[in-house]
């Protein structure tokens, strides 16, 4: 018996579930990447990677804050002109670069890296461990890797996690399996933070925050039934709406889907398999 085809989600709805899970940990935005930089000792005679920057946002912070020479990789084109053209806004010379790349086979040497970050984008890699490896690879021995990585928790039902995948662009994994990769490309002291509900301990200047739950708008709802009206026909489309309202809703609770600080140093010598 094949599988029922899935209706695509709205664009709109994409953007609403990406507000209700991303948005919670763009607010402590300022927070995580101070932490970061304290536990890597970033400065100003580093090179840093940051591999899935996105449109520049940890870049740019990392670039200004410890005035490290920062690369950023993304394989978007559009993210990519985005950061670049924003960089060039800003009047204080940055040492920031940017290359368009694909997150698993980074175009760099080996070992040029004193700190390599993997940004959330990491996750929607073709192939996230060789995304892992990668960016263990181009970091110099005793480097430091640092993952800022989206993590399942047991609240999300097996069959609920492709949905969640669609609508989100990205695959989060469990945190035994984020810690499984770096292991496996040789990273070792591997320590974890769980900013799933901001700063550990109620540090910085947003914990505490609640997050709430987007809601959709009459349009928004009418595009939805349109769809799956096409797609399905009519007993799809009664359905749709509150499908849709009730995944953001369970997303937007904080411990739906995790997010972990994970940080470690790259090992000098092969590893034995």
């Amino acid at each position: 018996m094949s599988a029922t085809p899935r209706v695509p989600p709205v664009p709109a709805v994409l953007r609403l579930v990406q507000m209700a899970v991303l948005g919670r940990w763009r607010a402590t935005v300022e927070d995580l990447f101070r932490e970061v930089a304290q536990l890597t000792e970033a400065g100003p005679r580093h090179e840093i990677l940051v591999s899935g920057c996105g449109t520049g946002t940890a870049t740019e912070w990392f670039a200004l804050r410890t005035g490290g020479s920062v690369t950023g990789v993304d394989p978007d084109v559009d993210s990519i002109a985005a950061a670049e053209a924003h960089a060039r806004t800003i009047r204080t010379a940055m040492p920031i670069q940017y290359e368009l790349a694909p997150l698993d086979d980074l175009p760099h040497e080996t070992a040029v890296f004193d700190i390599a970050i993997g940004d959330p984008a990491l996750s929607a890699a073709s192939s996230p461990e060789r995304a892992v490896a990668e960016l263990v690879r181009v970091t110099k021995p005793m480097g430091a890797v640092v993952l800022l990585q989206s993590t399942w928790t047991s609240e999300v039902p097996e069959h609920e996690r492709e949905l969640i995948v669609e609508r989100l662009g990205l695959r989060p994994h469990l945190l035994i399996e984020w810690k499984q990769m770096l292991r496996d490309a040789g990273v070792v002291e591997i320590q974890v933070q769980d900013w799933t509900s901001g700063p550990p301990g109620g540090r910085g200047t947003t914990a505490g925050v609640p997050a709430r739950p987007p809601g959709l708008t009459w349009r928004q709802k009418m595009q939805i039934v349109g769809r799956a009206w096409r797609r399905r026909g009519w007993r799809e489309a009664r359905n749709a709406v509150e499908r849709e309202t009730t995944l953001i809703r369970e997303l937007s609770r904080e411990r739906t889907i995790g997010f972990q600080l994970i940080t470690g140093t790259k090992w000098p010598h092969e590893r034995e398999r």
